[in-house]
């Protein structure tokens, strides 16, 4: 009997066919979707700064730096971004050191309670410490009990206060990538000197330090660029002392409403933004210096604390309580009182504010638009960022690399950059409906904001699968089409999770870009605990920020156990 013939491949497809192929289909669909997200408001900020009636003028940055106040607040993001920057890094390589090189106990206990601040949003974290430190929080009143006084010699509502709490909220920055760096880091070199005789902290000084530099100066770069872009807490803070910065100070303008004043210093914001960046990485220098990690699986030389092990745990316990859980627990103690500053009796714990908040239409409002637009913004983003790492990584489409080039560049912007660029894209565009005063432009803020978040996630995710999967399924006859979906869509799964949660998270308590933007009928969760703070309902603000907490930490926890759940399942994949 002969053998069966294999069937001869037809003609190759010609032009217009290739061109129909559902990549070329989708490069163009997502083509459209990030000019419109990402482009289109980024350029009509930038051209809007240098046009003045049409014509090209500067008479906007002028106004910038002949005004004392603007270039004040100029120098303020400088000076107070610099400072807790230092602070953070300080303490996020103290701790990533001790819980990633010693030996303390519950490492991963230590790590999640180090990292909460991260899941913990900025207004929040100022509100907790304003109850905690503030003139009638509660350290003050047990401070003044105890000494007999009637002031305390801090001042929270200062630019120490500012720098304070920038620096404990960004701290986590710093300690995800040094500690990250610390665990994949070969310990040989650590080894060759303490086999030399050299002690475990000059080791740590002279080899560890100096070995894990890009990660700090990485980790840095992330905390002074979240303390520039930062508003909820210079406006808790700062607002009342009349200490601006640049974020406060675009707040302003456009509520007097000065759109060309705010459309400069959004540039100047975007100009630090860079600036910082640049400086950072001259400062990492060649990172080939550093090239210390190694492609096999490495166990890190644990440093034995012996009779000092029990004083830095306790040291240890006693920051986390400070920095972390004292000002939740502030928080939260507050909602329950009566009123701001009450003794600490029974008689003063209610329910009442959460009652006022559950019983307020706009409250309720802010819940529900801050559900919808998290929701509706983490599943648009989540599918439009893994097709478009699809393209790139898997497909590798030519000109594919634009669009993700394009979405990550929103990540290094500052907030009040986004709100600007929506406030002048959308109020009165050239094509489209006019989403200015509609909930709309919040989602499309949204999706420029945290495109990143997804395009970081999907695109890790997908260098980890084979390329062999893909092959094995087009040589089995499927379509590319089909071998997208039933092969590599299924695989990447648990990284558009774990973006999806990352985006959720974030847009659900969003502020900086809200505040800016939002209208009667589309206030948010974030907006309206603001107002509420900023109106002296403390007492309310404190419910609604405590009703939320909790979302935001489950859906925090799910995000780790998640992240977990990839590194071990890309630990039992092939070598």
């Amino acid at each position: 009997m002969p053998a069966p013939t294999r069937p001869r491949p037809g003609p190759p497809p010609g032009p217009v066919a290739r061109w129909f192929d559902h990549r070329h289909v989708l490069f163009v669909g997502l083509s459209l979707f990030v000019f419109v997200v990402v482009v289109y408001p980024l350029l009509q900020v930038a051209l809007r700064s240098i046009l003045v009636q049409g014509e090209f003028s500067l008479a906007n940055y002028e106004q910038v730096f002949l005004r004392r106040r603007n270039y004040l607040a100029l120098w303020n993001s400088l000076w107070v971004s610099a400072i807790a920057t230092l602070l953070a890094t300080i303490i996020g390589v103290f701790t990533a050191f001790l819980v990633q090189r010693t030996d303390i106990p519950a490492r991963n206990l230590w790590r999640v309670l180090l990292v909460l601040p991260f899941a913990i949003p900025p207004l929040f974290s100022a509100m907790g410490w304003v109850q905690l430190a503030g003139p009638v929080g509660l350290l003050s009143q047990v401070y003044k009990e105890l000494f007999g006084v009637f002031t305390v010699p801090w001042n929270l509502y200062s630019p120490g206060g500012i720098i304070f709490v920038l620096a404990v909220s960004n701290y986590p920055f710093v300690f995800i990538t040094v500690a990250g760096a610390l665990a994949r880091m070969d310990s040989s070199l650590e080894e060759a000197a303490r086999t030399s005789g050299v002690g475990p902290w000059r080791v740590m000084r002279d080899i560890t330090l100096p070995l894990v530099r890009p990660a700090i100066l990485g980790g840095a770069l992330l905390a002074f660029v979240s303390s520039i872009d930062n508003f909820g807490i210079p406006a808790v803070l700062g607002l009342r002392a009349q200490f601006y910065v640049l974020t406060t100070r675009i707040y302003e303008a456009l509520t007097i409403p000065n759109l060309p004043l705010a459309t400069a210093m959004s540039m100047l914001l975007v100009g630090l933004a860079l600036l910082a960046m640049l400086g950072f990485r001259r400062a990492e220098g060649h990172g080939d210096r550093y090239a210390v990690v190694a492609g096999k699986s490495v166990l890190p030389n644990v440093v034995r604390l012996g009779r000092w092990r029990a004083p830095v745990v306790a040291g240890l316990a006693l920051l986390v309580t400070f920095i972390v859980l004292l000002p939740l627990f502030a928080l939260v103690l507050t909602s329950l009182l009566r009123f701001w500053g009450a003794e600490l009796t029974w008689a003063n714990l209610t329910l009442d504010h959460y009652h006022a908040v559950l019983n307020t239409p706009a409250a309720r409002r802010g819940i529900v638009n801050s559900l919808i637009l998290a929701f509706t913004a983490a599943t648009v983003l989540v599918v439009a960022t893994a097709l478009i790492s699809y393209l790139t990584v898997k497909a590798k489409l030519r000109g594919a690399g634009w669009l993700d080039a394009a979405g990550i560049v929103p990540f290094a912007l500052p907030g009040s950059v986004i709100g600007v660029s929506m406030i002048l894209a959308w109020s009165n565009p050239p094509f489209g409906p006019t989403l200015y005063g509609t909930i709309w432009i919040l989602l499309i803020a949204y999706l420029m904001r945290y495109m990143a978040f997804g395009l970081q996630a999907t695109r890790a995710t997908l260098q980890q699968i084979h390329g062999s999967l893909e092959e094995a399924a087009l040589t089995a006859g499927a379509s590319r089409l089909r071998a997208l979906k039933d092969i590599t869509l299924p695989l990447l799964r648990p990284g558009m999770i774990a973006g999806w949660v990352l985006i959720f998270i974030s847009a659900f308590n969003e502020l900086t870009v809200s505040v800016l933007i939002w209208t009667s009928g589309s206030e948010t969760i974030g907006v309206w605990i603001f107002l509420m703070q900023d109106s002296g309902f403390t007492g309310r603000a404190s419910a609604l920020a405590a009703l939320t907490l909790p979302v935001i930490l489950i859906l925090y926890l799910l995000a780790q156990w998640l992240a977990r759940l990839e590194e071990r399942r890309a630990g039992k994949g092939p070598s």
